[in-house]
């Protein structure tokens, strides 16, 4: 990606979330733009997508959506006729007031304020937890899906829909070069600044794959896992049951 230069992934929680939380403090009001414009609207097709693996069972149950963000996923999952209740959680203020406004109308949705390694909730306290494009940039993988098996009741479902890493180089190079051009052109007309949207791809060169957090999601303990990869592999979804 000549003329580029991406930034190194921090690797520890706290240099983490020094660097991302105030970009996406910064980018909120734009958020969903963003997303849908680097996706070509393709993000809003795999949410429903992912929403869709909620079993017909569980509409009446309890739903936990981690790093909510600008609150896209309870608004699908109450589109798609989930009645239970739905808590919102995102370590960002910003994002969650976007996020409050979007679902005002929504009086079984709640929004918390909390980060994805020290989710405040009991032992067996929810029937599905989805997370949308928020695992990759955890420190420790697995510690969070330790976290949220520990949440899940028995025969819990949990979703994950994320970025991937395509098998075939020339196509991987072709997307992670897209989305730092895209990118780096969004960030200069919104921001001024042309490495505000960096971290997309910044995350994704360190993220382990596709199929080594498939082989983690097993390894903590869920049952049924499945990986769908989509577009090619750029995106995922993960879905695995507690037993």
């Amino acid at each position: 990606m000549p003329g580029f230069s991406v930034h190194e992934w921090p690797e520890s929680v706290r240099d983490r979330r020094a660097y991302v939380d105030p970009i996406f403090a910064k980018i909120a009001i734009r958020y969903d733009f963003m997303t849908r414009a680097l996706s070509l609207g393709q993000e809003q097709r795999q949410k429903r997508r992912a929403v869709r693996l909620i079993p017909k069972d569980r509409e009446q149950k309890r739903l936990l959506d981690l790093a909510t963000g600008t609150g896209d996923f309870p608004l699908h999952v109450c589109d798609a006729g989930f009645k239970g209740w739905i808590v919102g959680l995102d370590r960002n203020p910003k994002m969650l007031a976007v996020a409050r406004r979007k679902c005002a109308q929504q009086e079984q949705t709640q929004f918390v304020l909390g980060d994805l390694t020290e989710i405040p909730f009991k032992n067996n306290s929810f029937d599905v937890i989805t997370i949308g494009y928020g695992l990759r940039y955890v420190a420790d993988i697995q510690q969070t899906l330790r976290e949220v098996f520990r949440l899940l009741r028995s025969n819990g479902m949990f979703i994950c829909l994320d970025f991937g890493i395509p098998k075939n180089p020339v196509y991987r190079q072709v997307c992670f070069g897209y989305l730092l051009l895209l990118g780096s052109v969004w960030g200069l007309i919104l921001h001024r600044r042309i490495d505000t949207y960096w971290h997309i791809v910044e995350s994704l060169k360190a993220y382990p794959g596709q199929e080594a957090v498939e082989k983690l999601i097993a390894e903590t303990g869920f049952r049924d896992v499945q990986l769908f990869q989509q577009l090619g592999g750029i995106m995922t979804i993960f879905s695995g049951t507690r037993p």
